[in-house]
C-alpha cells in the first residue's frame, strides 16, 4: 500500500514537470485569486486494513467513489477545499495467510473534509502548464461494515462482534496530489490519488481478539467468528482477530471535473493574461 501510495504521487509530480517544459502557458489553466470553483470526481478505492493482507496486484479487491466539491482559490499558490463523498469498500482473508478465520465485509460510506490545497508553483506562472498540487485536510466519515451470511446481508456494528460498541463517526485525516491534464475556458480535468487515514480500526469490524460467546445471540456469535463456514473449530476467547496496533485506511484514484464559475472578475484576469 506505501508503495502504490508513493508510486501515484512521484508520478503525478514527475508528469507535471514534464509538461511544465513545454510551450508557452496558456490563459484556459489560470485562476484568478477569489475564484470559485464547483468539482465532480469517480475513481476506484482500495481498502487498507486486517482483512487485506494478500496481494495486492492479485487481489486488488477495488471499491468505487463518487464525490463533490467546492473550492476557493485564497491566493496565487493556495485554495480552500470542502468534499463531501461516497464511497464502496470490501475485504476479505480469502486467499490470505489468514484465509483459516474466514472473515470478510463490504461497506458504503460518506464521508466529509475540508482542508487546503497547495500548487507546487503559482497558478500564474506564464512557462509552467499543468502545475501538480498537493491538499490534506481532515473531517468525518460514518462507517458501516456488513457481511453476508446465508444469502443475507446483515450491519455488523449493531452486533458488537468483538464485545464493543466502537464508534461509527470517526475522524479522517486526508492527503494526496493531483495534476491537471486538460483545460478550456470554463472547465478542466484533474487526475488525483489520496490516502485517508481513518482514526479507527473498526472500517472492517475488525480489531482486537475473539471474545466470549457465551449469552451472545446465535447471529452475533456466526458473524463473529466464522470458521465453522469452513469446517474449522471456533476459536477460543482472546485468541487474535485483528491487528489493533494498526488504524484502518482507504486509498482513492480519481477523474475529477472541474467547473469554474465565471465572474466578471475572472473574465477580466483571464483577457489580461493573454495582453
Amino acid at each position: 500500500m506505501k508503495f502504490c501510495w508513493i508510486a501515484t504521487c512521484s508520478g503525478a509530480l514527475w508528469l507535471g514537470a514534464v509538461l511544465s517544459t513545454f510551450a508557452q502557458r496558456s490563459a484556459i489553466w489560470q485562476e484568478k485569486p477569489g475564484t470559485w470553483v464547483l468539482n465532480a470526481g469517480i475513481g476506484v478505492t482500495r481498502y487498507a486494513g486486517d482483512l487485506n493482507e494478500g496481494d495486492f496486484l492479485a487481489k486488488p479487491r477495488l471499491g468505487a467513489a463518487l464525490d463533490v466539491a467546492f473550492a476557493y482559490r485564497i491566493s496565487n499558490r493556495l485554495t480552500l477545499r470542502a468534499e463531501t463523498q461516497l464511497y464502496t469498500l470490501h475485504g476479505s482473508q480469502q486467499n490470505t495467510r489468514l484465509a483459516y478465520n474466514n472473515l470478510s465485509f463490504k461497506s458504503l460510506n460518506p464521508d466529509l473534509w475540508a482542508g487546503l490545497q497547495v500548487d507546487a508553483w503559482p497558478v500564474n506562472h506564464r512557462t509552467r502548464k499543468a502545475i501538480p498540487y498537493g491538499f490534506a485536510g481532515v473531517g468525518f466519515t460514518y462507517i458501516t461494515p456488513k457481511a453476508t451470511y446465508k444469502g443475507e446481508t446483515y450491519s455488523l456494528a449493531p452486533l458488537q462482534t468483538e464485545g464493543v460498541a466502537y464508534n461509527r463517526l470517526p475522524v479522517i485525516i486526508r492527503y494526496g496530489a493531483g495534476l491537471p491534464v486538460a483545460a478550456t475556458e470554463r472547465f478542466k480535468i484533474h487526475l488525483e490519488g489520496s490516502y485517508t487515514h481513518v482514526m479507527s480500526d473498526y472500517v472492517d469490524d475488525v480489531s482486537t481478539r475473539y471474545v466470549v460467546q457465551t449469552g451472545r445471540s446465535p447471529l452475533a456469535v456466526a458473524l463473529a467468528d466464522r470458521r465453522s463456514e469452513i469446517g474449522l473449530p471456533l476459536n477460543k476467547a482472546g485468541a487474535q482477530r485483528g491487528n489493533s496496533g494498526k488504524n484502518d485506511g482507504y486509498l482513492i484514484l480519481s477523474v475529477r471535473f472541474i467547473h469554474i464559475i465565471s465572474t466578471k472578475a475572472q473574465r477580466n484576469y483571464r483577457l489580461s493574461m493573454r495582453g
